[in-house]
């Protein structure tokens, strides 16, 4: 059976892989697990490379663009940071996790808390995220769950360049 090890950033990355991409993945990879990489030292991640290499197993690294004027800037910041990693496997979010949670949300929970419908999330930061927060919620990840309800890859796929290149990616 195939299996795809998806090395994310954070907690964020797991929430929205867990409820939106891994029933996607798993229709072709059978089995996806998810690695939280960004609290884990280089020789670990590294490591952890090596290991999938040499058991045949697929990975991808999704890394969030941050401050980097490019993505083959972010790229290459991947690749001085992480030895054994391929180019081929990064994934670079435009701009960052947040706009992909906003992108495929449903448009009529968007109404509901007086959020415009987004055309685009690609300039999208976790800033301008974090602002569009209405004030009934206590907590940022009750929000972010609650975007994910009703969420459509599609309706993603159209609003954010980033998102819809990696289910191009991973779709056949």
């Amino acid at each position: 059976m195939k299996r795809l090890n998806v090395l994310v950033e954070g907690a964020d990355d797991v929430r929205f892989f867990e409820r939106v991409l891994v029933p996607f993945l798993a229709e072709r990879y059978g089995v996806v697990r998810l690695v939280p990489y960004a609290c884990l030292r280089r020789v670990a991640v590294d490591r952890l490379i090596r290991g999938f290499t040499r058991l045949g197993e697929s990975y991808v690294i999704v890394a969030d663009i941050d401050a980097e004027p490019s993505v083959m800037a972010k790229k290459r910041m991947i690749l001085a940071r992480f030895t054994e990693v391929r180019q081929t496997r990064i994934v670079v979010v435009i701009m960052e996790i947040e706009s992909w949670y906003l992108a495929g949300a449903d448009d009529g929970f968007l109404a509901g808390c007086g959020i415009g419908v987004p055309a685009s999330t690609d300039d999208m930061t976790k800033e301008d995220f974090n602002s569009l927060i209405p004030r009934r919620y206590v907590s940022r990840v009750g929000f972010m769950l609650d975007l994910l309800d009703k969420y459509s890859l599609e309706r993603g796929a159209e609003r954010n360049r980033s998102l819809a290149y990696f289910i191009r990616r991973h779709a056949n």
